[in-house]
């Protein structure tokens, strides 16, 4: 067996979430596996049982020193989408893997990706712009379908309505409190103008200092705001009657995977803008079952330009929907027609969401774990 080291980049829970279902069979395959981050992907990857975890920033000055003789003892690197942990992987010669879900997403690949020993792309959104782009580049790509941890799916169902806001946060590119106050809004909104009786219980789920700051203001036996580890979160989709959920791809791909009817609500960053795009160009989501900003302004195209620059431009405009009343007043308006439609319009839109899933291909992770179980096969052999 081999030791792997394991990082993703500290951006919300989707770089977490997809490093967690695959280093989850890892660990139970033997590999001993170390992770390395911050944040909230610290936040969730701690709740998973690694054989070591240690909380540093990989985006620090001082992490190139910190952890070269960590590396330096391990197999392998493990990347969900963490770049500075490939430079000094590279830098001290140790093979790299790259967990890659937002391949579609990136306006710059940059070179030192290239030529990583095993690149893994998660295949779930158009990608045809990159692969154009970059797909002659990068020596070493496989292409999976949606990998996603479905074993949570007989779990018995309750009357509890689940509210899914992920990661919420993305350090360095925007914070609660001083770009949006995005789940902080969205939470209000439900609260004091959703009829929630059908329920006995509403779950929120989301980070950690964000749900503590909830429950104090709004925590009671019905309304439970918590961070969940990642299989968790998987028994609470299988048990909930219905989601709202932020439209962020890897919250969505595993709830169309068990099968679910969801809202989805306003993004919270530029790619869930896009990622929205694409659900409802799918037919995924409609403005009976979704919230986009482009229902109350003109349209942005953010595919393809500076990230940096369409963060900068979603959240002014998320300040603007935030400070709308009437914005927020009929958004409360169509999340209770959403949740009060018969479930024979809801089995309709389980069919559209497994047709879009059935477009990428098969369930991943199985052709994930065994793709990285050959290339660890063959390290030992060099």
């Amino acid at each position: 067996m081999s030791k792997i080291i394991a990082t993703a980049e500290n951006y919300a829970f989707g770089p977490a979430g997809k490093l967690v279902t695959v280093c989850k069979h890892l660990i139970n395959q033997g590999h001993q596996v170390i992770f390395v981050g911050t944040g909230t992907a610290y936040q969730l990857a701690s709740k998973l049982n690694f054989n070591k975890i240690y909380e540093y920033d990989t985006d620090s000055p001082s992490f190139m020193d910190w952890g070269v003789d960590i590396f330096k003892g391990a197999d392998a690197l493990l990347s969900s989408i963490d770049r500075e942990s490939v430079i000094l992987a590279q830098k001290v010669n140790l093979p790299v893997i790259w967990l890659d879900m937002l391949f579609w997403w990136w306006d710059v690949i940059p070179e030192f990706l290239f030529d990583v020993d095993l690149y893994i792309q998660q295949n779930s959104v158009k990608n045809k712009r990159n692969m154009k782009k970059y797909g002659d580049k990068i020596k070493n790509m496989k292409v999976v379908g949606p990998i996603i941890d479905t074993s949570f799916k007989n779990v018995p169902g309750k009357k509890q309505l689940l509210v899914a806001f992920g990661g919420i946060e993305a350090a360095g590119w925007y914070k609660i409190g001083k770009d949006s106050n995005y789940p902080y809004t969205i939470t209000k909104i439900i609260i004091n103008d959703v009829d929630t009786s059908k329920y006995d219980k509403v779950l929120f789920a989301g980070n950690e200092k964000i749900m503590k700051d909830l429950n104090q203001k709004y925590g009671s036996k019905k309304y439970i705001f918590k961070i969940l580890s990642h299989d968790d979160w998987l028994r609470e989709v299988a048990a909930s009657k219905d989601l709202l959920i932020h439209p962020g791809l890897e919250t969505v791909l595993e709830v169309i995977a068990y099968e679910k009817p969801a809202f989805f609500l306003p993004p919270d960053n530029s790619s869930g803008y896009v990622e929205l795009d694409e659900f409802r160009r799918k037919k995924v989501a409609s403005k009976t079952n979704s919230i986009h900003f482009a229902d109350y302004f003109p349209h942005k195209d953010y595919l393809g330009r500076n990230l940096r620059k369409i963060m900068e431009e979603f959240m002014a405009e998320m300040r603007e929907f935030e400070a709308s009343n009437e914005i927020l007043d009929n958004c409360a308006k169509r999340i209770n027609r959403f949740i009060n439609l018969s479930q024979a319009r809801k089995n309709k839109q389980i069919l559209k969401q497994k047709m879009y899933m059935n477009e990428y291909g098969n369930n991943g992770l199985d052709e994930t774990i065994h793709i990285i179980g050959n290339f660890l096969s063959s390290i030992r052999d060099r």
